[in-house]
């Protein structure tokens, strides 16, 4: 099965642009390309020839947005955990979607269940992310807080006020514009305290930090 990488370009919020790529073969790169196409504001599709064109890509040009399938996870890692990584959208199948596995570990932003692929859910997940939200389906959401129980044998994680008040807010879903209104600090500043957090935490993004505050009881699970 060939893999076909879809780069798109949008404005994003507060006038930058984003370029996503997608993984995947062939049949699922039609169908999101023609999703973009329907949706607005999206600028030109183009297709790349194989992950080292997209490695190409990163280290010379700005990545905002990648969109990936599971089978691009054990690339994945190397992205880091550093707060100006791209932002990772992955596209996942139903049975992926139960069974998160090793996929929770890893610098994922946000995930869409390509059975509910369409340009309305593309569209939706990638504004969510745009604003510091997690886009995921009801199904591995539950299956994130199952996890959550608390554990035995963690490791001390010791956080500021600060670092307590932002971790809340993140359990809250709020985006990052809404916790600096409720803090009353810069976007700046808060992209540093969330950083700290997932940091601290051991988490490549918000949702996993929040499962693994719940597990130190730092937050209640509901």
């Amino acid at each position: 099965m060939t893999e076909a990488f879809v780069e798109y370009t949008r404005p994003a919020l507060g006038g930058q642009t984003i370029h996503a790529l997608l993984v995947d073969n062939e049949v699922l790169s039609r169908e999101l390309g023609a999703a973009l196409r329907r949706a607005p504001g999206i600028g030109a599709i183009h297709h790349c020839a194989d992950w080292s064109e997209l490695e190409r890509r990163l280290r010379t040009g700005r990545i905002d947005v990648l969109i990936v399938t599971a089978a691009a996870a054990p690339r994945l890692r190397a992205l880091g955990r550093s707060i100006s990584r791209p932002r990772v959208l992955m596209l996942l199948d139903e049975p992926q979607a139960a069974n998160l596995g090793p996929l929770a570990t890893l610098p994922i932003d946000g995930f869409l269940l390509r059975q509910e692929l369409s340009t309305r859910a593309l569209h939706d997940a990638l504004h969510r992310m745009a604003i510091g939200e997690i886009p995921m389906p009801a199904t591995l959401t539950r299956q994130l807080l199952g996890r959550a129980a608390p554990g035995d044998n963690l490791r001390p994680v010791s956080l500021t006020a600060r670092e307590n008040e932002t971790l809340t807010l993140l359990a809250q879903g709020l985006s990052n514009k809404q916790i600096a209104r409720w803090l009353k600090i810069s976007e700046h500043g808060v992209k540093r305290l969330v950083g700290s957090v997932l940091l601290k935490l051991g988490s490549p993004n918000r949702t996993t930090a929040v499962v693994t505050a719940m597990k130190y009881g730092l937050i209640e699970c509901h």
